[in-house]
């Protein structure tokens, strides 16, 4: 046990510059997702384990997850500082900072809105469902772009010319359903989501590189909650840290198609003793540059 875990450490410890030469081309890009779920931690002297953070940050190219003790406004905000662009995430008030400064632009999650739509039905199945329909138009013509392999300017035009008429129209159908209903009414919760955050949700319209929703990054954490059941904690803060730096690395293979395993058997070769032999930079030994020599 105790060499099969110093070979974890080790294996960590030669990625890690990988790791942080993502999270740096991260903060340069145009567009980035977040989202997060719960890590405990084994921290000496305290009677239990603790309960951290594991936050994920990506792109369609790019994945980098960072171990933070708490869900703090300010970390985020902190971390997020150099970044210029628009930033997918949860309407979470940690994020508000974020978007203060004016140097980040809000987009928000439709998977979210279309759930409390769904959850809504059972006290209002009629006007619930009404509402839901205009959010699963949403879905339908992005579904028919994706299909038809549409990006770029293609997806942009598609967006505006069939999606951007069902926005309006569910506009108006807000603005004359929320008078009508209780504050506490879970429609009513469903409404004031779309209300409050009509412009986050609806950014994706504008912007081609913007998703509909957050669902794939929400998605990277069932690989998360696969690890948690056989772990059950991380060993320590510096645990947490290492076990974030192989979730990226693995986490950006899987975005771009690479072969894991052979990524990391390239990688280590040049990322370990030979390295001097190879001279190479850390941006010619990424899962990217790895894919270049797959030809």
């Amino acid at each position: 046990m105790g060499s099969l875990v110093s070979f974890i450490e080790k294996a960590a410890d030669l990625l890690a510059p990988i790791d942080g030469l993502h999270w740096k081309q991260l903060l340069k890009e145009h567009w980035m997702a977040t989202d997060g779920t719960g890590l405990k931690v084994l921290i000496p002297k305290l009677p239990a384990a603790h309960n951290g953070y594991i936050e994920l940050y990506r792109n369609h190219e790019l994945a980098v997850f960072q171990y933070e003790p708490d869900k703090s406004g300010d970390i985020v905000t902190s971390k997020l500082a150099s970044f210029r662009g628009i930033l997918t995430a949860d309407a979470e008030h940690r994020f508000n900072g974020v978007f203060a400064s004016g140097h980040v632009l809000e987009a928000g999650c439709n998977a979210h809105g279309r759930r409390k739509f769904r959850d809504a039905e059972d006290s209002q199945p009629l006007l619930a469902a009404e509402g839901g329909r205009f959010i699963g138009a949403m879905y339908g013509e992005e579904d028919k772009a994706a299909k038809a392999g549409l990006t770029g300017r293609n997806l942009l035009r598609h967006r505006r010319k069939y999606i951007k008429p069902i926005v309006r129209d569910f506009r108006k159908w807000l603005d004359a359903v929320a008078p009508t209903l209780l504050p506490s009414e879970p429609l009513a919760v469903a409404v004031r989501y779309y209300l409050n955050h009509h412009e986050a949700l609806f950014r994706f319209v504008d912007d081609a590189s913007v998703p509909i929703d957050n669902s794939p990054t929400e998605r990277e954490f069932q690989n998360v909650a696969k690890l948690r059941l056989n772990m059950l904690f991380a060993g320590s803060t510096e645990g947490a840290h290492r076990a974030c730096v192989l979730l990226g690395i693995v986490a950006t293979c899987r975005a771009i198609g690479v072969p894991v395993q052979a990524y990391l058997s390239w990688a280590f070769e040049r990322l370990g003793t030979h390295r001097e032999v190879f001279g190479l930079d850390l941006a010619d030994m990424t899962p990217a540059a790895f894919k270049k020599t797959l030809g």
